[in-house]
């Protein structure tokens, strides 16, 4: 099979890309990604990983989809396209261009659809402490909401990075990849229309989003702290009259029990529901 595989940089994007580069059953034919950046007609990336410059080093040609819809369109035409691929792309993709492909358009996206729709589903899967995994979607006009081809249940390591989840599920997403392209060779797809009565959206984080509640387990605040601190801001936990700003989650213990907070050095000791959080922290606020 012909693929356009669209994406931009971080595993998400780049796994899959690589798993098509290995495979000898369908041909990775053509890639497109957004406004590369082109000097003296070599591609420059400015990201460590990026797809524009994983194409570039493989030889494989780059379409521009900043560039008008028609544009686009006489290009893809060149290379008889099968099916589009697209993970970790931000962009709404023309209507026109879904009909390029004589076997349709299909995302990666990171989480179990029809939950946690949206830009940034990790966060908000490690926020709520649900269950987390990948599905391949049909690409409607409508952001993460066409049936469903294929999912599946991701269980993360303990206390990951927020690299390392993206690379879990990346590897688990480019795995499928190939089960979705074998299927639709052979026409054995099964597609099922996503259940709107179950969907969920949610938009970027904001700073007010990283609030530790004790509600929660230890076990909860550390695996979200820890799958979050990429993104930089301050953890906000309310402790009796104390209002703590808190950095890195260091360690829990869901068995242990302690009436009451425990400050030591720069280390505070967080009863939780159920058990106790070890975390830095950077300061009080007002109560």
């Amino acid at each position: 099979m012909n693929i356009f595989y669209i994406g931009s940089s971080g595993a998400l994007s780049l796994l899959p890309f690589k798993k098509l580069l290995s495979s000898s059953q369908h041909s990775l034919s053509v890639v497109g990604v957004n406004n590369p950046i082109i000097i003296d007609q070599k591609l420059i990336a400015i990201e460590n990983e990026s797809l524009a410059l994983a194409a570039n080093h493989f030889e494989i040609p780059i379409i521009d989809l900043s560039a008008s819809v028609e544009d686009v369109i006489q290009q893809c035409e060149q290379f008889s396209i099968d099916v589009v691929l697209m993970s970790c792309y931000n962009k709404r993709l023309p209507d026109a261009l879904l009909k390029i492909a004589a076997h349709g358009c299909f995302n990666l996206h990171p989480s179990l659809l029809p939950g946690f729709r949206g830009p940034e589903p990790i966060f908000w899967q490690m926020k709520q402490a649900s269950d987390t995994g990948v599905s391949w979607h049909q690409i409607e006009h409508e952001f993460d909401a066409g049936a469903i081809a294929l999912q599946q249940r991701v269980n993360l390591d303990e206390g990951a990075s927020y690299s390392e989840i993206n690379h879990q599920l990346a590897e688990v997403g480019a795995d499928l990849m190939l089960n979705l392209l074998s299927a639709l060779s052979t026409g054995t797809l099964n597609k099922s229309v996503q259940d709107s009565t179950l969907a969920s959206y949610f938009p970027y984080p904001v700073k007010e989003d990283f609030m530790i509640e004790t509600s929660w387990t230890a076990q909860h605040a550390y695996d979200f702290m820890r799958a979050t601190r990429a993104f930089g801001y301050p953890y906000h936990c309310q402790l009796e009259n104390q209002h703590f700003l808190l950095e890195k989650a260091l360690n829990y213990d869901n068995n242990a029990h302690i009436d009451t907070v425990e400050v030591q050095d720069n280390r505070l000791y967080i009863p939780f529901n159920e058990g106790i959080l070890c975390a830095t922290y950077t300061g009080k606020l007002p109560f």
